[in-house]
């Protein structure tokens, strides 16, 4: 496991004990992150592309990853979703265990759906609103397909992130894997805007204003927290928000991944004005 990884998890023990009113949510992410970080040991490095492949694909906004780099074997995805599966129904003991044995094939295909058409690894975006259950948010096996999913890209985004320029990239999804963002932080120096994927935890800079989904340029609403380190951006034109933390109020190390889940009640009220992240 690596250092980063150690500090995620001990951050959220830190958010567990100041934080006793989301202690069922942040067990629950913490036993999830231990499985995400101990397979992403064991998931292979993505194919390497060339620096000229990189930057054709960066200019022409067009994510480094396609599902086929991720290089996904239909064993290793069975045994990790088997992981996930185990942390989902310890944590919700009144979900009924899939029956009968999960093809591995099967996973693999259904993993790839959940890849090219939904636009978190968790919630199916409009293309993705089909009736077949497995689609369906809550049915545990495609919720434990979609966290498994998050290893492979973890290790992509680490392997590939340090080769791109950046200043290229001027999108409001992900340059790697063509996630959305559900979180974004504002810099200490200059209040600059980072964004954070919601697939594969890439950051990258976004334009302080407009909105990184629709790409509108009126201004966004927002509501702050009590204490200004959160905001609720909202988009009048799209009806979606963005979760975001101002560093320059924060006065602590923060992490994102772990701040994302502190602001869950942001979600919540945001979802009930129908608004969608």
């Amino acid at each position: 496991m690596s250092q980063e990884d150690r500090r995620v998890l001990n951050a959220l023990a830190a958010a567990r004990v100041k934080h006793e009113e989301l202690a069922d949510l942040l067990d629950f992410y913490s036993d999830l992150y231990q499985v995400q970080f101990e397979a992403k040991a064991r998931v292979p490095a993505p194919e390497p592309r060339d620096e000229l492949a990189r930057r054709w694909r960066l200019e022409g906004g067009i994510p480094q990853v396609t599902f086929a780099q991720l290089g996904i074997e239909p064993a290793l995805l069975s045994e990790i979703v088997g992981e996930v599966l185990q942390v989902l129904q310890r944590h919700n003991p009144g979900w009924e265990e899939p029956t009968g044995e999960q093809d591995a094939l099967q996973l693999v295909t259904l993993a790839q759906r959940i890849y090219d058409t939904w636009e978190t690894l968790t919630s199916p975006g409009p293309a993705a609103e089909q009736e077949d259950e497995l689609w369906s948010r809550n049915h545990p096996t495609a919720l434990a397909v979609g966290f498994a999913l998050v290893p492979y890209l973890t290790r992509c985004a680490e392997e590939i992130m340090p080769h791109l320029d950046l200043e290229l990239w001027v999108h409001g999804y992900c340059p790697v894997c063509g996630g959305r963002p559900n979180l974004a932080l504002l810099e200490e120096e200059r209040g600059a805007r980072r964004l954070l994927c919601s697939r594969c935890n890439s950051q990258w800079k976004y334009g302080r204003t407009g909105c990184p989904f629709c790409r509108s340029k009126e201004k966004q609403i927002y509501y702050p927290s009590e204490d200004n380190v959160y905001r609720l951006y909202t988009c009048p034109d799209c009806k979606r928000y963005l979760k975001t933390v101002d560093l320059r109020e924060l006065h602590r190390e923060a992490v994102p991944v772990v701040e994302r889940l502190l602001t869950v009640g942001m979600d919540l009220a945001a979802q009930q004005e129908g608004l969608r992240s």
